[in-house]
């Protein structure tokens, strides 16, 4: 195991108790505090009274002017940044003032050369460009009955992957990116089973509604934490800890996804775990990110969890006809070079039925969110 999973093991951080990190960090910071001055900036009672000092206004006003922001930059700067153009305007962002005889660097050549170019459109400046941040709905807190207190609850990031297919070593076959899909913000009170139920993917929207195999679990941390919501969900994985017990791995243990909380997990940041559903559908899911509520995030419980931001999507064509949106996909059809192969409605009949009848063997799903079957 420590072969497969040694680089995730240097690159995570160490295994952390949600609960008590937080109660520590908050014992230490006195957050609530920090919110109530963050309202009043300028009150110098409230500084002092955070700082745990006690200087007359003569050393408030020195103390005030070291630390100012202005002193971020040194005499002699090149380029001189101006917060209120930083967006959208390439030439008020970075004034180039001029570029020093003894100093030959071609960066600053370049730069000058390039900001003289025409703008190009401005492009919202996100981490990652492929994602789409989702912004919180905005409720008036009048109407809400359940609003948090800054600093009293934790919020907690995880990035959900899309499914791939386990690549062996040795193999040729090509296998697709890795990448994320969408990320989830959660609240530390809320459950695994909460985080399950806000988790999307086209798994669960390809198959008939009476054939959704609701039995599914998350894999954190040596335990797998089974849904049970339903009578009829089963341990999906009793078949992985009976193999693994014949492989001398684990021990490992089980428990219900509905009665776990988020706050009480100890897990590692950076570190990759699993998420299974629908029977086969894997998916990898790593805890990003974790701080407590502020007075500027959403403060009703009800907004969450809920999508953080989701990975911009391309529509599939179909791979016959190239013109209309895929509604159906098959696999295992040996009448086609590509599997999966993806159909629109006329090429999907035409091409596999005859008179109404299947022509060989494959299987097919539709595609959710694909063309609309016209009669």
């Amino acid at each position: 195991m420590d072969e497969v999973y040694g680089f995730y093991n240097k690159t995570s951080s160490e295994t952390l108790d949600l609960a008590k990190y937080f109660k520590e960090y908050n014992d230490l910071t006195n957050l609530k505090s920090l919110a109530e001055l963050r309202s009043n900036r300028n009150e110098k009672a409230g500084i002092l009274e955070i700082m745990q000092m006690d200087v007359n206004d003569e050393d408030f006003a020195v103390l005030s002017e070291y630390c100012s922001i202005e002193n971020l930059t040194i005499p002699g700067e090149s380029f001189e940044k101006y917060d209120d153009t930083r967006l959208g305007n390439r030439k008020g962002t970075y004034e180039v003032k001029e570029i020093p005889k003894d100093v030959n660097l071609e960066t600053l050549t370049k730069l000058k050369e390039r900001i003289g170019l025409p703008q190009r459109p401005f492009v919202h400046n996100l981490k990652y460009r492929s994602e789409i941040c989702i912004e919180p709905e905005k409720v008036e807190t009048f109407k809400c009955n359940s609003l948090m207190e800054p600093g009293n609850e934790m919020l907690v990031f995880v990035r959900i992957y899309a499914p791939f297919v386990h690549q062996h070593r040795l193999s040729s076959v090509y296998v697709s990116k890795i990448f994320t899909t969408h990320i989830v913000a959660i609240l530390g009170s809320q459950t695994l089973a909460e985080l399950r139920d806000i988790i999307s993917c086209t798994s669960d929207l390809s198959i008939a509604k009476e054939e959704v195999y609701k039995s599914g679990f998350f894999y954190i941390e040596s335990t797998f934490y089974n849904d049970f919501r339903d009578p009829s969900n089963m341990d999906n994985s009793e078949v992985i800890r009976e193999w693994a017990k014949k492989r001398n791995l684990g021990p490992f243990k089980t428990a219900s996804m509905e009665s776990v909380t988020i706050n009480s997990l100890s897990v590692k940041f950076g570190y990759p775990w699993v998420y299974q559903h629908q029977g086969t559908c894997e998916h990898l899911l790593v805890f990003s990110d974790a701080r407590l509520i502020g007075p500027s995030d959403n403060l009703t419980i009800s907004s969450y969890p809920r999508i953080h931001r989701m990975r911009a999507s391309s529509t599939k064509y179909c791979m016959v006809c190239g013109v209309f949106a895929a509604s159906w996909i098959t696999t295992h059809n040996d009448r086609l070079p590509h599997d999966p192969c993806y159909f629109c409605t006329t090429c999907f009949h035409s091409f596999n039925y005859i008179d109404g009848k299947k022509i060989e063997n494959f299987l097919a799903y539709p595609v959710p969110f694909g063309e609309v079957a016209q009669d």
